[in-house]
């Protein structure tokens, strides 16, 4: 009897001892990254749901759209930015509206927002960096 409660004591003390390890090697999520509406720059229409644009003329933003709101856009067509919230930081789709202008402007959908890393922005075609 004594061995087995001092078997059941160990494995118990193994676990106390595993668990707080494993929990800290669990990586923390990544805050995302925000910019400004005033950080943007120009902007090149990949496809009718991509859009890059340049933000603090370093760094380029993918942004992905749902359905095709991009369809037909040409590089003078305006692109109206909305910051929604009392701050104009962008941090995550919901952060913004975005609409194609024109006689009826067409409000997009924006599905992802991502920040290229330098190794896939060399990586894009030239026609495509903004």
């Amino acid at each position: 009897m004594m061995i087995r409660a001092a078997a059941v004591a160990a494995v118990l003390l193994a676990g106390a001892v595993v668990t707080p390890s494993a929990k800290a090697e669990q990586p923390r999520a990544a805050d995302p990254p925000c910019f400004r509406l005033s950080d943007l720059g120009g902007h090149k229409v990949a496809s009718p749901d991509t859009l890059y644009y340049s933000v603090r003329r370093k760094e380029v933003y993918k942004f992905t759209f749902s359905g095709s709101c991009l369809a037909g856009v040409t590089a003078s067509d305006p692109l109206i930015l909305e910051p929604l919230g009392a701050s104009s930081r962008i941090c995550r789709p919901l952060d913004l509206n975005l609409s194609v202008g024109g006689t009826i402007p067409r409000r997009c959908i924006i599905k992802s927002i991502e920040r290229l890393t330098p190794e896939q922005v060399a990586a894009l075609p030239k026609k495509l960096k903004p």
